[in-house]
């Protein structure tokens, strides 16, 4: 199935950067902000300007995506909210794609990479990938991990010359110490982003890999969180 012509909205809020990136007639227009505990507060007016600079209405969305974590639960419920409302009031699908895939893709960049974001309480949200233009592949499960353990992936011989994106590897730079100067972290690439959530949602998109609003439920990955439907926040 072709994307051309398709509307799909993506929303990010694993971290602390809130965004949002819209694509209609091939053009993608996007917001962002970064500050702790402002999802509630700009998610919906950034939704709305996208649509407005777009001209176009929740009701003619083809689907809604959303980053499924891992990252902040509060974060994620807000976000997961608040596309399944707008996947309901638009009657479309909805795609979900990890926030760190998105980050992997926003590397822009082919080779082996880690992607790493910052758990909170000492810990880190982190997944191997190798990367060839758009094709983005898994080398290991979704983790959660202390730094100490981390540098042990980060040593062995098969991670040699890895790069590295997210916002853990500066967070934790003390703990993971000199491992860190056997890779080349990407300072630019600190969170994901709606835009790397659209990239991933609009191939998904061509191959119809959607679910409904009910059945959509974000990856938290801590503590083994039961996988529940979020309750929509309403778009007005």
């Amino acid at each position: 199935m072709s994307t051309a012509g398709v509307n799909i909205l993506a929303l990010e809020t694993a971290t602390s950067a809130c965004s949002v990136a819209l694509v209609n007639e091939d053009r993608v227009f996007q917001r962002e902000q970064i500050g702790n505990n402002i999802h509630s507060q700009v998610l919906l007016v950034m939704v709305q300007e996208v649509l407005q600079e777009a001209g176009i209405s929740v009701a003619d969305l083809d689907a809604v995506a959303a980053g499924q974590g891992p990252g902040s639960f509060t974060g994620l419920r807000i976000g997961v909210g608040v596309a399944q409302g707008l996947a309901y009031g638009a009657g479309c699908p909805m795609i979900g794609i990890s926030s760190l895939d998105a980050l992997a893709a926003q590397a822009n960049s082919s080779g082996k990479l880690i992607a790493g974001i910052d758990a909170r309480m000492g810990e880190i949200y982190w997944c191997v990938y190798t990367v060839k233009e758009d094709d983005i592949q898994r080398r290991s499960e979704l983790q959660l991990s202390n730094p100490g353990d981390l540098c042990s992936v980060l040593q062995a011989d098969e991670q040699r010359n890895v790069l590295l994106v997210g916002n853990a590897w500066a967070e934790y730079r003390e703990a993971l110490g000199d491992v860190l100067q056997r890779h080349e972290v990407l300072p630019d690439v600190l969170y994901p982003n709606a835009t790397g959530v659209l990239q991933l949602a609009q191939a998904k998109y061509a191959v119809r890999e959607w679910v409904s609003a009910p059945e959509f439920a974000p990856e938290y990955v801590r503590n083994n969180v039961a996988k529940k439907s979020v309750r929509p926040v309403k778009a007005e």
